[in-house]
């Protein structure tokens, strides 16, 4: 049933909920086009926001707010009698991009929470964590990267999901087009993995005689057409997380190749690689996978057939968007496999103490960023007390993670704990003075000890295992002493600085750099380990080596 046809359907229409509130920080323009009535099931859908202007219809209304964060009696002022009568909230949250009201309680309603990107910018995951928390959300699920779930389980929304993919349906094209295709910027520096791909990809196939149809962004329609006459398209998510293309490309029926990504963003409770797509682990890899199934037209075939009927049968396309949100608010309908539960650190019954969950969100939103923009990154942790800090960086699929114990009663225990919330495969375990390579890992981890004979053992040992240039991260409230050893060892402390001279040099910096890294010409291994989020208490950052001493470097 057309999308048309649905809403002027009596028994589709009647299932909806009668006005519908959607705080959006987006134009008119954008709605119209990318949100058709009714996007959010209401049949009268109030949305407001500071892009907006004041207009009135009898399907929607639009309501200008004074910024990005409103209290909701400037809203509420401005709707007739009818109007606020609202049955439903609908909040689309965003740390960077999305508007936060507040006093949300004032509308006696449920109050439902769409979270979209949590893997990249600032504050991504600790923002909306407050912010669902203090306006009291009822239903809470994530559009693109499930694997956040188990931060919020852990506050106390025991509920959430990931929000069922949703794709638009596509026409069966018997003509496609031989070779591989990418649609997307060439480059894009919050995206330089992506561009680095393209960049490879441009240069390797032709070589081995391979098409590769390279397109910009197009229009809606034309991406449309040209995904459904691809034989294979390239996917690579920004940051390891479960990106829409990858059900767009299997719905268009394409043979999808998609970097590795962790078990937490339960990609693989759906698709098997190799028979219903196929993973790639770095660029040599993919190089090497695109070149055997050009080769091998029939088994490619057979792969995005099976991909396209495995997405058709587990998912649901747009139109479907409207009963959806109704059913999970008002009919207590469940996803039993998009649920965080799902994910395994959700179960664990470890006991440690609250007040390093913040510094663990913070911890893992500084090293996320930093996996954003590299290729790969290596860390070792000792921390015997918060072996959590670990599990949580285990989605990052290119991190490589080793812990080490001084005992093995204790690397025994964490291999349980680990194999208990499932990470047990992504992150390597063993004793301190075993099979470990000095001066080989980009970030540390450590927590304070009350033993200072032991405190200045675990300094020294990380201080040989880290590399000359290096992250250092400390859980808990260090002592003079403890900052005296650390001193030896060359750590100082970081400290974000917030001068508008510094913060432009750095922008310039930071354009330099991208420029290199473009270029394939930057000299370091890494763009950059500085931190770009402030600690919170009970969390240190400290750097080593030649950024330490540069404040203007970014």
């Amino acid at each position: 049933m057309s999308l048309r046809d649905q809403t002027n359907n009596k028994d589709f229409h009647k299932k909806l909920p009668d006005i519908v509130l959607i705080p959006i920080h987006a134009d008119l323009k954008k709605i119209e086009e990318r949100r058709p009535f009714p996007f959010f099931g209401g049949k009268r859908e109030i949305f407001c926001g500071p892009k907006l202007q004041n207009i009135d219809t009898p399907e929607r209304k639009y309501i200008r707010t004074s910024g990005r964060f409103f209290d909701i009696d400037e809203v509420i002022s401005q709707l007739n009698e009818f109007d606020r009568k609202i049955d439903l909230v609908v909040s689309v949250l965003e740390s960077s991009s999305t508007c936060f009201p507040k006093n949300l309680s004032k509308l006696k309603c449920p109050k439902i929470a769409l979270i979209g990107d949590t893997h990249h910018s600032l504050y991504s995951i600790s923002s909306i964590i407050r912010y669902v928390k203090r306006e009291k959300f009822y239903h809470l699920f994530v559009s693109a990267q499930p694997s956040h779930l188990h931060f919020f389980y852990e506050v106390g929304f025991r509920d959430s999901a990931l929000f069922p993919p949703l794709v638009e349906k596509f026409e069966n094209q018997n003509k496609k087009k031989s070779g591989l295709t990418f649609i997307g910027k060439r480059w894009k520096s919050s995206h330089p993995r992506k561009s680095r791909m393209v960049q490879f990809l441009a240069k390797n196939l032709p070589r081995k005689n391979i098409p590769f149809h390279f397109y910009d962004r197009l229009p809606y329609l034309m991406w449309r057409k040209t995904l459904a006459r691809s034989k294979m398209v390239v996917v690579s998510s920004l940051n390891g997380q479960l990106t829409p293309q990858i059900h767009q490309c299997l719905f268009a029926g394409a043979l999808c190749f998609v970097d590795e990504l962790s078990s937490q963003t339960f990609l693989y409770q759906f698709f098997k690689p190799g028979k219903h797509l196929v993973t790639w682990r770095n660029f040599e890899d993919l190089l090497e996978k695109i070149i055997y199934y050009y080769n091998h037209p029939v088994e490619a075939e057979a792969i995005a057939k099976s991909g396209k009927h495995q997405a058709e049968n587990n998912f649901i396309i747009t139109e479907s968007r409207r009963h959806t949100i109704s059913e999970i608010v008002f009919e207590n309908k469940t996803f039993p496999r998009l649920l965080a539960i799902n994910d395994k650190r959700c179960q664990q019954k470890r006991i440690e103490s609250p007040k390093f969950f913040y510094p663990r969100v913070r911890l893992y939103e500084n090293v996320q960023e930093l996996h954003r923009i590299h290729e790969s990154l290596t860390l070792i942790s000792m921390t015997e007390k918060n072996l959590n800090p670990s599990a949580d960086l285990a989605d990052l699929p290119r991190l490589k993670i080793t812990h080490a114990f001084i005992s093995d009663n204790s690397k025994n225990e964490a291999d349980l704990y680990f194999q208990s919330v499932g990470v047990s495969e992504q992150i390597k375990t063993t004793i301190l003075n075993k099979t470990l390579k000095y001066h080989s890992y980009d970030i540390g981890v450590l927590e304070t000890l009350a033993n200072q004979t032991d405190w200045k053992f675990l300094v020294k040992s990380i201080s040989k295992l880290l590399k000359s240039n290096s992250l250092l991260w400390i859980f808990g409230k260090l002592t003079s002493f403890e900052r005296e050893i650390l001193k030896r060892e060359g750590f100082k402390p970081f400290v974000l600085s917030k001068n508008s001279a510094i913060l432009k040099i750095k922008t310039i910096s930071r354009k330099i750099c991208f420029l290199f890294w473009k270029l394939g010409r930057y000299p370091f291994p890494y763009l950059t380990l500085k931190p770009s989020m402030e600690v919170v208490p009970n969390l240190n950052d400290f750097l080593r080596g030649w950024q330490a001493y540069f404040p203007f470097l970014y």
